[in-house]
């Protein structure tokens, strides 16, 4: 009996010691580097030429060790598939590469032309790529040049552009969320097209690697995230400008916040009016073959500035300018559909989605020419925003003297 416990013990410890042991494909942090961003270009030899950013941790961890150097180096590698490019990046590079903490990856705009799926296939596939890692288009830049522009702090370019993309969608709705997940989400919905982040720099490209240039007061580049990428099947196929890329967001009920500077009566003021809690719902029936759509807009805001003599300590006043901001919106939202019914034909406010959604025997018959039919839609749009309270200290700002 005690020959049976101890061997009981023996066989017990050594359970504890073999799943205590380690995982089996562990690897030394000394001996791996982390990518934060990737640049995909055309490439000059092979199909695709590939820009790593790698994260240099000796000067991102702690501002006080730090000794001003650059908080990231770059390797590039051209290959046919995107694949081969990376894990051939050892030939100039000693550590093992860790993928999993990516934050961006920017996407050069003739490779985006061309069409996304023969190298997006590969970051769906792998299980070490998270699903918010943002997507970004260069605009007019070689893709590679935006993970060149410095930042002071110790940031690499491509944590800076993630920050810069979410807090500018956060903020003022200036651009889409751009996230793999949105990506994913938008090829597999029908009757809905793709919209990304899309960036440039400003300065010049090129010249500004050296971390000198963020010592001064004004750097002599950064990164300018411009417009909104619009997509049609798999292809990039224009651009929208950031200016209209709130009200993009707002039909596609994706806008959390925006400020805008809405026309008074004189035309030569302004009253900055922020909004929130927006909502926009929408609804698509085929009369006669055309599709018609009604969007209800819904939204809650605040004076935040004020030009012209408005009595704010009445009802009047508020009323007013609340008629004033509901047309304003009203009229920004027609015109930006029909710039993208005319210029581009690509749905990208997912009316076809709502359609397939709610009525797919309808939709399923009108799915392979959903985008000729959007640019023929008609809409009809209903504003109803509710201004709750004014920021300024007096009535109006014609009283401060």
């Amino acid at each position: 009996m005690k020959l049976l416990l101890a061997a009981a013990r023996i066989l017990g410890w050594t359970g504890i010691l073999l799943v205590l042991g380690g995982c089996w494909d562990m690897v030394e942090v000394s001996r791996s580097s982390l990518i934060t961003g990737i640049a995909l270009e055309n490439g000059q030899s092979r199909a695709i030429r590939v820009t790593i950013e790698v994260q240099n941790p000796a000067e991102t961890m702690s501002a006080e060790n730090g000794r001003g150097d650059a908080p990231a180096q770059l390797y590039v590698a051209e290959a046919n598939t995107l694949s081969e490019a990376i894990n051939r990046m050892n030939k100039q590079f000693e550590r093992l590469l860790i993928g999993s903490h990516m934050q961006v990856i920017v996407i050069d705009e003739r490779l985006a032309r061309k069409g996304l799926k023969p190298f997006m296939d590969f970051f769906l596939r792998s299980r070490y790529v998270r699903e918010d890692i943002n997507l970004v288009v260069s605009k007019k830049n070689a893709a590679s040049d935006l993970l060149r522009v410095p930042y002071p702090g110790g940031m690499s370019a491509g944590l800076a552009i993630q920050l810069q993309v979410f807090n500018l969608n956060r903020l003022w709705g200036g651009v889409p969320k751009s996230r793999m997940i949105d990506y994913t989400a938008s090829v597999q919905t029908p009757g809905r097209e793709l919209l990304l982040a899309a960036a440039t720099i400003n300065g010049v490209a090129g010249e500004n690697e050296n971390m000198d240039s963020v010592k001064t007061l004004e750097p002599q580049s950064n990164i300018n995230v411009t417009d909104t990428a619009v997509f049609k099947g798999d292809k990039l196929v224009g651009f929208l400008p950031v200016n209209d890329s709130n009200m993009v967001l707002l039909v596609n009920d994706d806008l959390k916040q925006t400020t805008l500077s809405v026309p008074l009566p004189d035309d030569q003021t302004f009253a900055a009016v922020r909004l929130v809690r927006l909502h926009a719902s929408k609804r698509v029936q085929m009369i006669r073959g055309r599709p018609k759509i009604t969007l209800n807009v819904e939204g809650v805001g605040y004076i935040v500035s004020l030009d012209a003599d408005l009595p704010l300590d009445q009802a009047a006043g508020y009323q007013k300018l609340e008629r004033l901001t509901e047309a304003y919106v009203k009229e920004r939202i027609g015109a930006i559909v029909k710039k993208v019914q005319t210029d581009y034909g690509a749905d990208i406010f997912g009316f076809g989605e709502w359609l397939y959604r709610h009525r797919y025997g309808e939709f399923k018959n009108l799915s392979k020419s959903w985008n000729e039919l959007f640019e023929e839609a008609e809409m009809q749009v209903v504003v109803d925003i509710r201004l709750e309270r004014s920021e300024l200290k007096t009535k109006n700002q014609s009283e401060i003297h």
